[in-house]
């Protein structure tokens, strides 16, 4: 008799699918095309970051051939009236004399739109509404509680040129934070502009210059605050009518 002889497991060969170079092929134009799109928009993006965050010269912006000057009142810091108040009532946090360059900045830009107010009164009003911190940092929206119906809180953010130029064409002054020689910040108000130049109204040391370029005080503009006049609801109702 012959013998069975199995199989060979050798003999068994799994059957194999054949590879798909020409479907790769096909697709690598699309995966290079989709890295280069994300590394474009990832530098794009990385740029605009950059620009936007960046602190800005304290000359630039738009060119102005015609000086601007918006009349912007002088308030010291060191006024004799006010010099000594705690800031918010708590001599922990300084005072209006020391420290009180934003509170004085606020009060320049709302007397010029009218408001009756001095950096003393502004100082009063805001521990009423919890207008300060506890290091006795200024809320600005809270500041224009003040006088709600004549100004708003606009904009507290990050440095633009654009900003700043389309302000001061608008008659609007702009609130800056600046840094001085020994690391303290500061803030100034723009209130004109001279060919690059913009021109301050400076509540610290440099009050006695009257206007004068921001640029002397060796600092770049590190952030803007500002706020806008609110025209009589009164007034308007009776022009639509």
């Amino acid at each position: 008799m012959g013998s069975l002889v199995a199989p060979s497991v050798c003999n068994l060969r799994p059957t194999q699918q054949p590879l798909q170079f020409p479907v790769l092929k096909r697709r690598w134009p699309l995966v290079i095309f989709g890295l280069v799109f994300l590394l474009l928009v990832g530098g794009l993006a990385l740029q605009i970051d950059w620009r936007w965050k960046r602190k800005l010269s304290p000359r630039g912006g738009r060119y102005f051939f015609h000086r601007v000057e918006l009349r912007v009142p002088s308030f010291r810091q060191a006024d004799e009236k006010w010099r000594d108040d705690p800031l918010g009532g708590i001599e922990a946090n300084g005072t209006l004399g020391g420290e009180g360059c934003a509170v004085a900045s606020a009060a320049m830009v709302f007397k010029f739109y009218g408001v009756d107010t001095d950096p003393q009164q502004l100082n009063w009003f805001l521990p009423s509404v919890g207008g300060y911190t506890e290091q006795g940092w200024v809320y600005w929206d809270r500041v224009a509680w003040f006088a709600p119906d004549r100004v708003r809180h606009v904009y507290e953010d990050l440095p633009s040129y654009q900003l700043i130029d389309s302000n001061l064409a608008r008659g609007n002054p702009v609130i800056v934070r600046v840094r001085l020689s020994g690391g303290v910040t500061h803030f100034v108000v723009i209130a004109g502009k001279d060919g690059f130049d913009y021109l301050v109204q400076d509540p610290g040391g440099g009050s006695a210059k009257g206007l004068y370029p921001l640029r002397e005080l060796g600092s770049d503009i590190e952030a803007l605050r500002f706020y806008e006049p609110i025209t009589n609801p009164n007034s308007q109702v009776a022009a639509k009518r």
